[in-house]
């Protein structure tokens, strides 16, 4: 502190007091600095460090290999180098440290060659001797001119032949072939090879069946099976460039292919026909069968298929297709077809013994008439969705309407019975042992049960079984709604024409087959009779082959259960 007061300090001039204390503070630091030491190693440690730098000398050096290259200007070489550097970095999951230029290299030229390499050299084959392997990939580019190449369908025998016959040709030449032309017939392509040596070889992509190629066959297999229209193909074949099949060869295959079909539905029809009698145990009394018609179009429909399917196994026992050349009235087409059905299993009665026990159809009148009529000793029924489909629209009139006609056409409490009620009437027709006078006791017992008398319900119903029942509908206390109902019930086609309905069969797996014919058959397009009788005949292949299959794929029903609940909390949560 004596140097410092040796100074004069002027008032208020900081900064020179500031720079005089810091030059003092610097000399006495210098004071106080000593010089260090000489290092000293130790005998044994210079040792240790000598037989280490031997080791390093005697340990292999990594053989070094450079690739020099030249660039136009910086940028380019900066753009090489930082390409080069984003190799490694995703190579070293983000440290391009960890990948060495040796690693990166090799990895960019391997996946080059396996990826644009696809014929090689005689040289590249497998060497053993110098065990070079031998490389190989089926990856090939395509770049914008030749995505619009020619394509066509081969077959693996057409592809053996051209490997043996480049392979002759190669023992003779040593040109390479080359692909000249390519033509396509249908959807065959026939190629043409040529090599320095003017040698040529002429390839087709698919081998002879009779005199016409298999692929094309092949291919127009699947147009008639698959039930597109023609207009379709041909523009799938156009849009995919695949090639096209002309009509002309179109129509010579169709002329061999129908007479083919028609056969193999005959053998269905005989096989479907011993499998639906094998399901019955006593066979003395028949068969049963459900048979519906189904107009080809709309409106004005020039062909009818009538559909007869056994009760048991559902499979098409027989179609038979009328035109109007049978009858200018469509409405009439469905008596014909019945009857050529009849027909039919009459002519195998001497075969097959065949009988048709009760026949079940959506209750056509001129159906029921030409079995009473004829004395065929077949039962007609009708089918239980047609009777009772118009139930509940039937009822609702009596179960609400306006406020001035209450208690005369309809009662509120009827207003929650329309649902119930055609319940009933299906529970009545399963249950009447097939016999009319219990069916309609059992329809007019309804009325009963809502007034909660349940004397003639049945002995199997919760009403009667259960001690706590309570009954969940309205009761009916007024005469008037006892009324209504009733006279509802006895206008129902079930109560007025009970041995129709005895033996509760439905028509669903005929309804069924209707609709799933329509893959083959568009109701917007009127075909001609034979191309109309071939897509009928592989509907019905196509029906009986694969009705009930077992199953091929299952659904996890708790899992399911869990994801829609997380979607449908999400959609909550969402909104």
């Amino acid at each position: 502190m004596s140097n410092i007061s040796s100074y004069q300090i002027l008032e208020g001039n900081l900064e020179i007091e500031f720079f005089i204390i810091m030059e003092v503070l610097a000399v006495n630091m210098n004071e106080n600095i000593q010089p260090a030491e000489k290092r000293k190693y130790l005998k044994d440690k210079v040792e240790s460090v000598k037989r280490r730098n031997d080791m390093r000398k005697e340990k292999p050096k990594p053989i070094e290999g450079k690739i020099n290259f030249s660039s136009g200007s910086i940028d380019e070489k900066n753009l090489i180098y930082g390409m080069t550097n984003d190799i490694k970095k995703a190579m070293g999951g983000g440290n391009p440290n960890r990948t060495t230029n040796k690693d990166m290299l090799f990895e960019v030229m391997t996946f080059y060659i396996k990826n644009n390499i696809t014929q090689l050299d005689e040289d590249q084959h497998m060497a053993e001797e110098n065990n070079i392997p031998f490389l190989d990939c089926s990856f090939t580019s395509c770049n914008e001119e030749t995505s619009t190449q020619k394509l066509f369908v081969t077959a693996e025998t057409s592809i053996e032949n051209l490997i043996k016959r480049v392979i002759n040709h190669g023992k003779v030449c040593k040109s390479q072939l080359h692909l000249y032309s390519t033509d396509i017939k249908g959807h065959v392509g026939v190629c043409k090879l040529k090599c320095e040596e003017k040698h040529e070889l002429l390839w087709s992509s698919s081998p002879y069946m009779g005199d016409k190629y298999l692929c094309n066959l092949r291919m127009s297999h699947g147009f008639y099976v698959s039930g597109i229209l023609p207009n379709q193909y041909s523009r799938f074949c156009q849009a995919s460039n695949i090639g096209t099949i002309g009509e002309t060869t179109l129509n010579s295959i169709f002329q061999k292919y129908a007479p083919v079909v028609s056969q193999l539905v005959k053998e269905s029809y005989e096989t479907a026909l011993l499998e639906e009698i094998a399901s019955y145990e006593e066979l003395q009394e028949g068969i049963d069968i459900v048979t519906d018609a189904r107009h080809g179009t709309r409106k004005n429909s020039m062909y009818t298929d009538v559909v007869c399917l056994g009760a048991r196994t559902h499979k098409v026992l027989r179609v038979e297709t009328i035109s109007k050349v049978d009858c200018t009235s469509a409405q009439k087409h469905e008596l014909i077809g019945t009857e050529r059905i009849y027909k039919y299993f009459k002519n195998l009665r001497d075969e097959y013994e065949v009988k048709i026990r009760v026949h079940c159809h959506d209750r056509n009148t001129s159906v029921n008439k030409f079995i009473r009529i004829n004395g065929i000793d077949t039962e007609s029924t009708n089918d239980t969705w047609h009777a009772t489909k118009n139930i509940a629209k039937e009822i609702k009139t009596i179960c609400s309407g306006p406020r001035y006609k209450e208690g005369q056409t309809w009662h509120p409490e009827l207003s929650d019975k329309a649902a119930s009620i055609k319940t009933h009437l299906y529970w009545a027709m399963k249950n009447c042992n097939k016999d009319p006078v219990k069916l309609k006791l059992s329809l007019l017992n309804i009325v009963e049960h809502y007034k909660n008398n349940h004397e003639h319900c049945s002995e199997l119903s919760r009403c009667k079984t259960d001690s706590n029942y309570e009954p969940t509908k309205y009761l009916i206390k007024d005469p008037k709604a006892e009324m209504l109902l009733g006279r509802a019930l006895m206008n129902t086609q079930v109560y007025k024409s009970p041995t129709d309905y005895v033996h509760c069969m439905d028509s669903y797996y005929v309804e069924s087959f209707n609709n799933a014919i329509l893959q083959y058959h568009d109701k917007r397009i009127n075909f001609s009779k034979q191309v109309y009788i071939l897509r009928t005949n592989l509907a019905v292949l196509d029906w009986n082959e694969h009705l009930s299959r077992t199953y091929i794929s299952c659904l996890d029903i708790h899992n399911y259960i869990t994801i829609q609940s997380a979607y449908f909390e999400g959609d909550l949560v969402n909104h």
